[in-house]
């Protein structure tokens, strides 16, 4: 009768395998010769499922059976699924014992009565045979024949089955060993290529879990802050359950877990029902179906608990020595899974740290850099105030003693002068016929017009000399040198001082008009200040409204300066009509190094120092007031101090 082979899929149901048949041996052996034959094959196939197939094939030509297929076991040893072989239409390919039925190695090996068997036999079975795989502690699965016609299995037949049967349980055994330690080995990888903690965990329970049917696996990670132990990993646990013992507490009866993780060492509880560590948790384990808990923790190099490997059923079970050997295996690469997480968190937080703190020194250093080529410029910038200070008070003093002489002797010389014209005019009258000579001199020298020339002169002298010296009194008060403290100064004769510094700017020069100053000055008290600082503000912001004007060629142009007092301060307002600022560089304008000017007319320090001179150094506020099209208003405001 011609089968067709099947395998569990990943899903555990039954899947058609659509490969060539396997190779038989020459039916002239001898029963011994191919299990012989069969026995070297289960040392050379490397994949388990192939070898069943070979088995059921060997054993349906040698027995002349129609009907073959191999059970295993479920993990807790309570039920039975169908691996390979033949497909009863009518059966499932899980197969649950009765509770009385637990198939361990002390059981009757094998049941050949066709009334005795515990498995449904297919239809229109006459004679039928279970076989087990015998395992250390239990079966590890079992292999079903059937004939639809009467057969009397032989002990000759019965022993050849009981040595395949052998041979399976061998070559389970060391594929369950290279599975364990494969599933090591993929583990090891990824953790290798430092793959998150929790895809490796889920990794590591599927990979165990299919070598355990019907068994759930979970991995919970211990919180040392909290000693709670949180979820790590449960791929098949029911959902509820899982989020429920998410967050459990460590304790000396907290379920399996908890106590595990309390105690340091395996906690093996085999029926949930009835053991009391469970007390709390009884109801709610039960009522999602987990019957038996075995769990044990794991640790970090220095002994501490890092979280616990769980094996759960839905049925009261005892572990097998293979269960042992898959809790330890599991709780080493938890152990190592991790330890590398820890070492990747703290490598990641110490390169964040790292980042951090390269960071805040680059910002830093660059705040630093920035403040010391700011306060270089402003050191540059005030050397130059009082290198034109000093320059100011140089020529200033140079100017003052001739122009002093000038002034002093004008008196004089306007009294010798008058005295000369009295004695012209005397002479005149006394000598009313001059000689030819004298008469010609006379003439040639328009005496008259000398007479009533010369006081002009001298009266334009005294008036030059006057001008020379207001001019020299403003560029001293302008410069103010040595003054160090705040003293109370006049507002007003610093903005008039300031513009007759910039007075050779503000007049016409070639197709350039003058530029129109509007005074609206208000009643202002003297402000307690830093004269000359401020003096410089005042410098700064006219200058700029000068530039803005010869640039944008305004017709017209005009400066407006309008001061008052309010009460609590002095508000100086200068007003240009030139085109106005662009909205977006109105509040770059007071930064350091940021300039509106074309390169190389413009330095952006300006406007920052007197930001800084208004704001730190007055406690007061200086901004800017501008609108495209219509013009710039800087204001100044100086608190008064009470």
């Amino acid at each position: 009768m011609q089968t067709t082979p099947w395998k569990v899929n990943s899903t555990n149901e039954l899947q058609r395998v659509d490969s060539e048949q396997p190779q038989l041996p020459d039916r002239s052996l001898s029963l011994q010769e191919i299990l012989n034959w069969f026995s070297q094959r289960a040392l050379l196939e490397t994949e388990l499922i192939t070898l069943y197939q070979n088995a059921i094939a060997m054993i349906k030509e040698v027995l002349q059976v129609p009907f073959c297929r191999i059970w295993q076991v479920t993990s807790d040893g309570y039920a039975l699924r169908q691996i390979a072989g033949d497909v009863d239409p009518k059966f499932s390919h899980n197969f649950q014992l009765p509770n009385t039925t637990i198939i361990e190695a002390s059981q009757q090996a094998i049941l050949s009565t066709q009334q005795n068997l515990f498995i449904p036999s297919p239809a229109n079975s006459v004679k039928g045979m279970i076989i087990p795989i015998p395992g250390p502690s239990r079966w590890l699965g079992c292999i079903e024949v059937h004939s639809y016609k009467p057969i009397e299995f032989d002990l000759n037949a019965i022993h050849f089955l009981q040595t395949a049967g052998h041979i399976l349980a061998n070559a389970t055994t060391r594929h369950r060993s290279e599975s364990l330690n494969s599933a090591q080995s993929k583990i090891l990888e990824q953790v290798a290529t430092e793959t998150n903690a929790d895809v490796v965990f889920n990794v590591l329970c599927q990979l165990l879990e299919n070598q355990l049917p019907d068994a759930y696996c979970s991995i919970l990670v211990l919180d040392p802050k909290t000693q709670q132990l949180r979820a790590g990993a449960a791929p098949t646990l029911p959902p509820e359950y899982a989020r429920g013992v998410d967050g459990l507490m460590v304790g000396a009866c907290s379920g399996s877990c908890g106590t595990a993780a309390y105690r340091g060492e395996s906690v093996f509880v085999n029926d949930i029902a009835n053991d009391p560590l469970w007390a709390q948790f009884r109801d709610f384990a039960l009522s999602h179906g987990i019957r038996a808990c075995w769990s044990t923790p794991f640790f970090s190099k220095n002994g501490e608990v890092l979280g616990t490997f769980a094996i759960s059923h839905r049925s009261p079970c005892k572990p097998t020595s293979y269960h042992h050997t898959v809790l330890k295996a599991a709780a080493y690469l938890a152990s190592i899974t991790t330890e590398a997480h820890h070492t990747k968190l703290s490598r990641q937080q110490l390169h964040e740290t790292l980042e951090s703190q390269v960071a805040l020194r680059t910002s830093e250093l660059e705040t630093t850099l920035q403040n010391l080529r700011q306060t270089q410029s402003q050191l540059i910038q005030a050397e130059k105030m009082a290198g034109l200070g000093q320059m100011v008070a140089g020529i200033a003093h140079e100017l003052n003693n001739p122009t002093s002489f000038i002034v002093g002797n004008l008196d004089p010389v306007e009294e010798y002068t008058q005295d000369l014209i009295e004695l012209v005019q005397l002479y005149k009258t006394e000598y009313p016929h001059p000689s030819p000579e004298l008469a010609s001199k006379l003439t040639n020298l328009d005496l008259e017009y000398v007479i009533d020339d010369l006081p002009k002169v001298l009266n334009s002298i005294r008036h030059g000399s006057e001008r020379i010296t207001n001019i020299v009194l403003r560029l001293r008060n302008f410069s103010r040198l040595g003054e160090t403290d705040q003293k109370p100064v006049d507002l007003h004769e610093g903005i008039e001082n300031t513009l007759m510094i910039l007075n050779h700017r503000l007049v016409a020069q070639g197709e350039r008009p003058s530029i129109v100053i509007h005074r609206q000055y208000g009643e202002l008290p003297p402000v307690e200040c830093f004269g000359n600082q401020l003096n410089q503000v005042l410098m700064n912001i006219l200058a700029n409204a000068v530039d803005a004007l010869e640039e944008n060629q305004t017709v017209n142009p005009t400066i407006t300066i309008h001061t008052d007092t309010q009460p609590d301060k002095i508000v100086i307002r200068i007003a240009d009509n030139a085109g106005g600022l662009d909205p977006t560089l109105q509040n770059r304008i007071f930064e350091p190094f940021f300039t509106t000017k074309a390169v190389g007319r413009g330095t952006g320090l300006g406007l920052s120092i007197s930001y800084q001179i208004i704001v730190d150094r007055h406690q007061g506020s200086l901004y800017c007031l501008s609108k495209p099209g219509q013009g710039t208003e800087f204001v100044i405001e100086i608190p008064l101090i009470a």
